[in-house]
């Protein structure tokens, strides 16, 4: 799998690389310095300019992620395809504009038109050459089901690429698994009515099926009546299978986390005092508190927050449920109300143990009770906030909300940690379901 993304981010590379030669090629020609007169030329510039904006294009491309290989119909690909371009290049113009680098609006437009068409020309071969590729004994499609979903699904798979082949199993067969191992660049379909939520849950976090790509149907009645065909597949609700994020979205997500955490350090160290202070005339204790939490892939770590509840509270505990909670003191109750006690933790983000984004860290005597989906949330980095934050806080309680993190974790991108984080700013400032 890793090896095909591989090769199509490559191609999506060349197809930018032909589109500015060729158009640099037409913008210097006799016939275009004639008529629009001689090109202003900076190598330097022209060179940054190409690698912010092919770096730009890769994670554009895989925030819409453009690079997981599914069965689909050609033209909801291109679609996407179309969409992200669109998005690469307003933020393009916006960076040439903002930095104000010297380069030829003539060359861009022509460099934008032409990676356009080169990338879904690509993308078209890529589809027929794999369209290809399906025809004889290969196994492109499973379907896990045997019901009436299950036979929706196929029936669609079969009208829109009739040279598909497709395999219907049941999954309480014990050979089942063996041969979803040894099919793994096939697109598994889950349509089984009778799986439980645990049980789908579990067969998407199965270390066996690493390189598999699911989508889980959940909507039987919308298939049953042809409302939805195969070439809007990614429209049907459905749990996706597991996204390894691009490795341009890692150092992304990396470098901003080191540089909000030094940002927020600084601006907010006046701050720190002030709290220190306040916690210290409310009651007695330490101003900090320290506790192990599970981290990135099970590793324990140290987190530092402000202390909030009185010094005789057991350090380990669950966390309050409403306001009027005896635990809580009395400027404990203001900090966690706008999340302020949270502000330590910017210091684990600089270490590297957290991130701005992400599931939170649970504490060890409840880690050790999930269930074997569960602990896929310790897939990626804990976050300062996440989807729990701004859909639920704590109305409900973290260890309540791991579907959040699920979903967080199979569908990471830049895109969605920046949601993330603009919408946990309200939610902060009006302090809402935080006790």
């Amino acid at each position: 799998m890793k090896t095909k993304r591989l090769q199509i981010s490559t191609i999506d590379l060349t197809s930018l690389t032909l589109a500015f030669c060729l158009s640099f090629f037409l913008r210097s020609s006799p016939l275009s310095l004639k008529y629009f007169g001689p090109i202003n030329f900076s190598t330097t510039s022209y060179l940054i300019s190409f690698v912010t904006t092919s770096l730009l294009l890769l994670i554009i491309f895989g925030t819409f992620k453009l690079y997981q290989i599914r069965l689909i119909e050609l033209s909801a690909r291109i679609f996407t395809v179309l969409k992200a371009l669109a998005v690469w290049t307003f933020i393009t113009a916006t960076l040439i504009y903002v930095l104000k680098f010297d380069f030829s609006r003539g060359l861009f437009f022509m460099t934008v038109a032409l990676t356009t068409v080169f990338i879904c020309l690509a993308r078209f071969f890529l589809f027929k050459h794999r369209q290809k590729k399906s025809k004889g004994d290969n196994i492109e499609a499973i379907i896990i089901g045997t019901g009436d979903r299950a036979s929706s699904i196929e029936r669609q798979i079969k009208e829109t690429l009739p040279n598909s082949n497709c395999k219907k199993l049941d999954f309480s067969n014990n050979k089942t698994s063996d041969y979803l191992v040894s099919h793994a660049s096939a697109d598994i379909f889950i349509a089984d009515e009778l799986l439980s939520r645990d049980k789908v849950l579990s067969i998407l976090v199965d270390e066996r099926f690493s390189h598999h790509s699911f989508r889980v149907v959940l909507d039987v009645f919308r298939l049953a009546t042809g409302e939805i065909h195969l070439n809007d597949i990614d429209e049907i609700p459905s749990i996706a299978s597991r996204n390894e994020p691009h490795s341009a979205f890692k150092m992304t997500k990396k470098a901003l986390d080191l540089v909000v955490s030094i940002t927020g350090l600084i601006i907010t160290s006046p701050l720190w005092i002030l709290i220190a202070i306040l916690i210290k005339l409310d009651s007695k204790g330490p101003v900090l508190i320290k506790q192990s939490r599970v981290g990135w892939n099970g590793q324990p770590f140290t987190i530092f927050k402000f202390r909030t509840m009185r010094c005789d509270v057991p350090l380990y505990q669950l966390a309050p449920h409403d306001q009027t909670d005896f635990r809580i003191t009395r400027i404990g109750r203001f900090l966690r109300r706008f999340s302020l006690d949270e502000l330590p933790q910017l210091w684990n983000i600089f270490k590297g143990e957290m991130s701005l984004v992400g599931p939170r860290p649970e504490m060890e005597f409840i880690v050790k009770n999930y269930q074997p989906w569960q602990n896929f949330r310790l897939k990626a980095k804990p976050g300062l906030t996440g989807l729990w934050q701004i859909l639920g806080r704590k109305d409900i309680p973290l260890h309540e909300n791991l579907e959040y993190d699920f979903y967080y974790v199979t569908n990471r991108s830049l895109l969605l940690d920046s949601t993330i984080i603009l919408k946990t700013i309200p939610a902060v400032l009006f302090g809402r379901g935080a006790y």
